[in-house]
């Protein structure tokens, strides 16, 4: 209720705009303690040598830092979805006139009419929740598994710690 009266404060009143703010507002938090640890995690090390061989801030985030951001990125965006999705209270002091998914099922769910219809609409959204979730674990797993160190190759001479180049004996 608090959001609701700041946003008429602002001139805003109950809209598609004010439903943004809100679900900006609920979902930032864990978003930004995802990413946050994620860019903590990566060493400063890949960041300095980058810049060392000559990229620019600009190419370094999108060339280096971005794509070893991407799980998390990938995950606070499904997750900050998700706690959005969830968030009726939101929605519903918010939307005004304004129709969206689950104040559509939640109105449905006073007619007993209806009742199949919102079964099947949340069955559906289920059943699309959960290949997504799969997408996104087989994508993980393939992630893993190009960054898994490979077996060394035995026609290929291997570098000693003094430099020295030595042959895999077979």
């Amino acid at each position: 209720q608090s959001l609701l009266i700041l946003i008429n404060l602002v001139g805003l009143g109950p809209s598609r705009v004010a439903i943004v703010l809100g679900h900006i507002l609920v979902a930032l938090p864990t978003t930004v303690v995802i990413m946050r640890s994620r860019f903590a995690a990566i060493p400063k090390t890949i960041r300095e040598a980058a810049l060392d061989l000559g990229a620019s801030d600009w190419t370094t985030f999108r060339r280096v830092m971005l794509p070893l951001s991407l799980p998390a990125i990938v995950s606070a965006f499904m997750l900050a979805f998700l706690i959005s999705f969830d968030e009726f209270i939101v929605v519903f002091f918010l939307a005004g006139t304004e129709p969206t998914l689950p104040l559509y099922i939640w109105s449905q769910l006073r007619f007993p009419r209806s009742l199949p219809t919102v079964m099947a609409l949340g069955t559906s959204i289920l059943a699309v929740s959960f290949v997504i979730a799969a997408a996104a674990e087989i994508l993980r797993h393939r992630g893993l598994s190009a960054t898994a160190p490979r077996p060394a190759d035995p026609s290929q001479p291997k570098q000693t710690k003094r430099g020295e180049l030595q042959w895999h004996s077979t």
